[in-house]
């Protein structure tokens, strides 16, 4: 986006200054000389110097034109005033006609200069309500409201940084800020956008003008911060209650099922055979497998949010993650196809992160899998990366959907009994790019969905 300059920050350019001053000096002998050879009379040599006077005030200001009118007074009394060539005044009509010429000159010049200061300021404030418009249309609108408008008040005055300082306990801190040069000197000038908020401008001094437009920039930027922070707090009440809507019922339901066939078990009053006591053992093995995967998984994603995920990568074989993942998932797990080159490189990567970002996308490939045609994984090296490729042949996604699996609580075609609270793909991409990976899906030829796992290539 570009913002204008705002103009009329001066009174006057000092060029129209000076060429007002021009003007007088050149202009009232030439046309004194003007007309004394056309013989005009006093009256008419008073109206020509007015319109002159008003001329120059147009184009240099008061001071010009002051210097006009009595440059003018001299002039007329001097050349058109009884007697002649003198600047004695011999009669009473001569002498009011000069007063009056004198007096209109500095009211019409005083009131031309003001008509002039007041076009020039309303054309300033135009400019600066078009800067602002722009700001509240190009910038307001963007992904990162108040880091642009910090970033447009920066180059629009040519600062070296612009800082949004925020009061607190310990003093003043950062909100937000544009990048600054390292061990700048530059005097910084403090501006107040808000309640315990102030503007820190890092660069040249500003006229006023210019302090009144970037007041108007902090008070956008008060704002937008408070607008920022709104939207955070939403957005983690609406983690929260996906959270609490997702957990009351994936938690609960392989709760449930343990505790029935454990009470179950338990119970005097039905006698179980063998193989009854058996199935009763799967189910709370298996509802326990869920539930410990299900909380895994809630633990990773707090950690990988909050920044606390240790990530120790090192040179790791796919033929020896990919079949310790596809033993977690159980029975399921022998179905997958698995077609590794033999001379497939090493990844580098987290061992124990990539066990778990395989067991979630091998075990989403397995849930939306017909039972006719199990996922296949298959590898292959590309340009210093080496990528792991997760097939499956179920229903597939949408284009336009498909990056939407990646956000935590988000499940595409749920509501089933077992596709979990949605935080497999989203933890599976967090913990690919905390590796240098990338976690992208693609279709399927002939239908279904592919997961492309990409990672960095180790030197083994």
């Amino acid at each position: 986006m570009t913002i204008p300059a705002a103009v009329g920050r001066t009174p006057l350019p000092r060029r129209r200054v000076a060429a007002g001053f021009a003007l007088t000096v050149v202009g009232l002998p030439a046309l004194t000389a003007i007309a004394h050879a056309s013989g005009l009379a006093l009256a008419d040599g008073v109206l020509l110097f007015l319109a002159a006077v008003v001329g120059v005030a147009l184009l240099g200001g008061s001071g010009p034109a002051l210097l006009a009118a009595v440059g003018g007074f001299l002039l007329l009394n001097y050349f058109f005033t009884a007697p002649v060539r003198s600047l004695n005044i011999n009669t009473v009509q001569g002498a009011l006609a000069l007063v009056v010429f004198v007096l209109v000159a500095a009211a019409v010049s005083w009131i031309v200069d003001l008509a002039a200061r007041r076009t020039r300021q309303a054309a300033a404030a135009a400019a600066d309500a078009h800067i602002l418009a722009a700001v509240a249309e190009g910038v307001l609108a963007g992904p990162d409201p108040l880091r642009g408008l910090l970033s447009e008040l920066r180059e629009l005055f040519g600062l070296e940084s612009v800082t949004l300082l925020e009061r607190t306990n310990e003093g003043w801190r950062p909100a937000a800020a544009t990048e600054a040069p390292d061990g700048s000197a530059s005097p910084e000038t403090r501006l107040p956008a808000d309640d315990g908020l102030e503007l820190a401008l890092r660069g040249r001094e500003l006229d006023e003008n210019e302090l009144r437009i970037a007041r108007a920039f902090g008070a956008q930027a008060a704002v937008a911060l408070r607008q920022q922070r709104l939207t955070t707090a939403a957005e983690g009440d609406r983690v929260r209650t996906a959270l609490l809507a997702a957990v009351s019922h994936d938690l609960r339901t392989p709760l449930a099922s343990a505790k029935a066939a454990v009470a179950g078990l338990r119970s005097d009053e039905v006698h179980f055979d063998e193989d009854d006591r058996r199935e009763l053992l799967a189910t709370a093995d298996e509802s326990l497998d869920r539930l410990a995967a299900l909380l895994a998984n809630l633990l990773d994603m707090s950690r990988l949010q909050a920044g606390a995920l240790g990530v120790h990568p090192t040179d790791i074989g796919f033929e020896d993650v990919v079949p310790a993942a596809l033993d977690e998932l159980g029975p399921a797990g022998r179905r997958v196809a698995v077609r590794l080159p033999d001379d497939l490189p090493v990844a580098y990567a987290d061992p124990g992160l990539l066990d778990r970002v395989l067991v979630n996308v091998v075990g989403n490939a397995l849930r939306y899998s017909p039972a006719d045609r199990p996922p296949s994984i298959t590898g292959r090296a590309t340009d210093g990366r080496v990528e792991l490729r997760v097939v499956d042949h179920g229903p597939g996604i949408p284009p336009g959907d498909r990056e939407r699996v990646f956000q935590a609580f988000q499940r595409l075609g749920d509501r089933d009994n077992h596709t979990g609270v949605g935080l497999g793909l989203a933890l599976s991409r967090g913990l690919t790019e905390a590796m240098d990976g990338t976690l992208k899906p693609e279709e399927t030829p002939g239908g279904g969905l592919t997961m492309v796992l990409t990672l960095p290539r180790g030197e083994l």
